[in-house]
């Protein structure tokens, strides 16, 4: 089973919910997940396996306060994830024109990063999915069959 990371970018609660939920999803699978709330660069860059994001948007399409930092150190130490593994769950309102930017930073930061993604990132529009909580953990239990 692979160790996992849980890193979250949330500003009013919603990914945070959602990232626990499927942290405790993961680890109910089989898997050691860990949520990381506060994210910072040192849990992120030692010995990583697997890192699955969940992130909203804030603002014109900002990736959130808590998460921004490590966003910025990754992006100028350029860690080597070429054998890492993640995952991205962003979350965002489509009647917005930078829908899910956040997590499509993230996204990008970690193919440069030169980390495989496994699946499909989801990406979760507020204004189409009610029950956000069901969706993502439908996702998870197909993404954690490919790990």
């Amino acid at each position: 089973m692979a160790e996992i990371r849980v890193v979250v970018g949330s500003t009013y609660g919603n990914a945070s919910l959602i990232a626990d939920d499927c942290t405790e999803q993961l680890n109910q699978l089989g898997h050691r997940a860990t949520l990381l709330n506060e994210p910072t660069y040192q849990q992120v860059t030692e010995n990583p396996d697997v890192i699955l994001i969940c992130t909203a948007t804030i603002g014109q399409g900002e990736i959130p306060a808590n998460l921004q930092p490590l966003y910025d150190q990754l992006r100028q130490r350029q860690p080597d994830f070429s054998a890492v593994r993640f995952g991205l769950i962003a979350l965002g309102d489509s009647s917005y024109e930078s829908f899910a930017e956040g997590g499509k930073q993230m996204n990008e930061l970690m193919h440069d990063l030169g980390a495989s993604p496994v699946g499909q990132a989801l990406f979760i529009d507020s204004c189409e999915t009610p029950d956000a909580d069901e969706v993502a953990a439908e996702w998870i239990e197909r993404w954690s069959e490919k790990l």
